[in-house]
């Protein structure tokens, strides 16, 4: 399935094959590089709690025949992984469990479709790769999950520019829409836990880089896996909680 992949990326321009290869959450044509819809402006995390999950349970189904048993226990993984870390609840789907999460491999890269909860079908996608590398980091794999619960991304945070500085001079124009932070048409909010360098959902420091040069350089001293993808930080697991309300966060 893998090879299989890779045929049809070559059939794309150069320029996205090498940001698959690069970071397959930063591709050409995605919203933020792993977004279908153009979402919202929630500046981190969603308040409205329309777009939460209802009884703070996502039902899901992993399509079959899709991931070998080993890619499928790394999609399980993460999923424990948060429910282990708050009072989320993950349900496998029947066929009459609408709406849900349909977790596939069909596409490209490592994206999902909307931002939390949407009263209809939503989809992630994970491109087969070796497990630790590409969309199955295991980091990768919380990343889309956290997007699917309601989680922007760390670096639009309404008070971003506080923390880190925005080369725009190493960004491909083309590419400049997934740095705005302007909108203040909507509620935004940190959870009132602050900016968080280490979080899951924080772009890596060369994202979206004409040059190879460094887009998102810290205004103080950070850690140094700015944009990991190992873990849920501290800051990401309170806001998940105070999110959906948990008991101890309410």
């Amino acid at each position: 399935m893998f090879a299989r992949t890779l045929a049809v990326i070559f059939l794309f321009a150069p320029t996205v094959f090498n940001e698959l290869l690069n970071d397959p959450e930063l591709l050409a044509g995605f919203y933020q590089g792993d977004i279908k819809a153009y979402p919202f402006r929630s500046r981190n995390g969603i308040v409205n709690q329309i777009y939460h999950w209802p009884n703070r349970t996502v039902q899901y189904m992993i399509e079959t025949n899709e991931f070998d048993d080993s890619h499928h226990q790394e999609i399980l993984r993460a999923i424990s992984i948060i429910e282990a870390n708050s009072c989320v609840i993950f349900q496998p789907a029947t066929e009459t469990d609408f709406p849900r999460l349909v977790i596939t491999s069909k596409g490209i890269g490592c994206n999902s479709a909307f931002l939390g909860y949407r009263n209809k079908t939503q989809l992630v996608n994970l491109q087969i790769f070796p497990l630790g590398v590409g969309c199955f980091r295991i980091g990768s794999i919380i990343h889309e999950l956290l997007h699917v619960l309601g989680f922007e991304h760390q670096h639009v945070a309404h008070n971003r520019d506080q923390y880190v500085s925005i080369q725009w001079e190493n960004i491909n124009p083309v590419y400049n829409i997934n740095f705005f932070n302007n909108d203040n048409s909507t509620a935004w909010h940190d959870f009132h836990e602050g900016y968080d360098f280490e979080s899951v959902m924080h772009y890596v420091p060369k994202a979206f880089s004409k040059n190879g040069q460094p887009t998102i350089v810290p205004l103080q001293d950070g850690p140094a896996n700015i944009g990991q993808r190992l873990y849920m930080s501290e800051k990401d697991i309170r806001k998940l909680n105070k999110m959906y309300r948990c008991p101890g966060y309410v």
